[in-house]
């Protein structure tokens, strides 16, 4: 039996294994990318705390001075500490967001992802390709899922593999002994690197695969109890798209704050309050909407037409970009949960949203909130809306949401422990893929299992090919 189990780990690995390698250690290069981005973009996110904060409709009425005319404020992000910037997030380009001195109202530069990281995220989810829409096989998001669960079943043979049979071998398989050669090296490396990874390397790969399969994101959320129905997606003019499952949250290994050029979150109260997004121009054929799970922004999403290129222009002597945090399409798309038989006049409500919104209301809706609040990682402030990521381990997605009317009074509070088992999922779903669950600890863990699990490919051809070649030189 165990050399059955060794014949089918070889191959299943043989196929798979360099394309485990790449995700694995682009997984790993993704692991701190926040960190990565604020260190090299402290200029733009770092500000001195000087004098008394500005208020939101200040901030508000100073960004939109320097604004297009067909551009708004949709929402500010409020970090904890204070010398991080604020960020304002914009209707337009979609997922357009800019970060402003909340000390002096000035606008230190766009919110925009390293092109060093969206490169590494492209490869990581779908090897560079990009979607052919019109419901064409989507090559590259298939082989990497297909990659992931045969990885999934290489990890599972491999430890039936390692079992040992004695104590002795048991001590033998749990060492990496760097002092006696290159070939003992690899193959400790292999056994016992890939034994102390195993769990961690698991649990990334069974989360990591609701991003690839839809049926397998299903049975997940299913067997979690967390599936909630159908739910329809509403695009710009009020038009409803079509009926779908919801679906995780797309992030991958990702967890970089986005925008959708209008949104309103839902509450997920017992009224069931309908949160519309518009989307944009473009194909809207096969959009999919997604429950909230508490992120730092209004929503998160991806987009499913060919890479999507936008600018922003003339904002503040800032030069147009293009390439805003644009990612080449999914064939999820991550939106905030889009209830059902939404009629065009709440979508027309929303996308309407222009200069002549109060955000004075949104100022003392916010004070009321932080007051309320002990601890948080950062407060989203958007229409009639607010909502506090608590940061820490375990679900860093997890958020308290508030409602509010036109004068910033609170209507509805729905904590986190209250909220929907699909919205706890999703959150736990991501935060177990990155290993954020653990805080600093648990992403270190995450991060060097990562960087073993892309060796473990490496190792394996190396002692294959070894074997290969000895045995043509035996036969001659």
């Amino acid at each position: 039996m165990r050399n059955f189990f060794r014949k089918f780990h070889l191959w299943v690995s043989v196929p798979f294994g360099i394309v485990i390698t790449i995700t694995c250690f682009t997984g790993a290069l993704l692991m701190f990318e926040d960190e990565v981005t604020a260190l090299c973009r402290d200029d733009v996110t770092s500000v001195a705390p000087a004098g008394e904060l500005l208020s939101l409709d200040k901030l508000a009425e100073r960004v939109d001075s320097v604004l297009p005319a067909d551009v708004d404020v949709t929402g500010f992000v409020i970090p904890d500490s204070r010398d991080e910037a604020y960020k304002v997030n914009l209707s337009s380009p979609p997922r357009a967001a800019v970060y402003v001195n909340q000390y002096t109202g000035e606008i230190t530069g766009k919110d925009e992802r390293l092109p060093f990281f969206r490169t590494v995220f492209r490869l990581h989810r779908w090897l560079m390709d990009s979607d052919p829409g019109d419901g064409k096989v989507f090559w590259g998001k298939m082989i990497v899922g297909t990659s992931t669960l045969a990885f999934v079943v290489i990890l599972i043979t491999g430890l039936v593999i390692w079992w040992p049979r004695n104590r002795k071998m048991l001590k033998n398989r749990l060492h990496i002994v760097v002092k006696k050669g290159k070939n003992r090296f690899w193959h400790d490396l292999h056994v016992a690197g890939g034994f102390y990874a195993m769990l961690l390397l698991l649990v990334m790969a069974l989360t990591g695969l609701t991003w690839s399969f839809e049926w397998y994101r299903n049975g997940v959320y299913d067997m979690l109890g967390a599936n909630s129905g159908k739910k329809t997606a509403v695009v710009s003019g009020g038009k409803e798209n079509a009926t779908v499952e919801p679906v995780q949250q797309e992030c991958p290994g990702n967890c970089r704050a986005c925008t959708l050029p209008v949104c309103v979150y839902s509450s997920e109260s017992a009224s069931n309050e309908a949160a519309t997004v518009v989307i944009g121009q473009g194909s809207a054929a096969q959009w999919n909407a997604d429950a909230v799970s508490g992120a730092t922004t209004v929503a998160d999403t991806k987009y499913v037409d060919s890479e999507i290129v936008h600018s922003i222009n003339n904002i503040d002597g800032i030069s147009a970009a293009t390439d805003v945090d644009a990612v080449t399409a999914a064939t999820d798309v991550d939106a905030v949960t889009a209830a059902t038989d939404v009629d065009d006049s709440s979508a027309t409500q929303v996308a309407n949203l222009s200069r002549s919104t109060d955000y004075t209301a949104w100022q003392v809706a916010f004070e009321d909130v932080k007051g309320r609040v002990s601890q948080y990682k950062s407060i989203t402030v958007s229409a009639g809306a607010i909502s506090v990521l608590h940061g820490g381990c375990g679900n860093v997605r997890a958020a308290d949401k508030y409602s509010f009317d036109e004068n910033g009074a609170i209507t509805s509070v729905q904590l986190y422990k209250d909220s929907t088992a699909q919205n706890k999922v999703s959150g736990w779903i991501y935060s177990l893929h990155i290993g954020a669950w653990g805080g600093w600890l648990g992403r270190i863990l995450a991060f060097l299992a990562a960087l073993l699990g892309a060796t473990l490919p490496i190792t394996g051809y190396y002692f294959w090919i070894r074997r290969l070649y000895g045995k043509r030189k035996s036969r001659k």
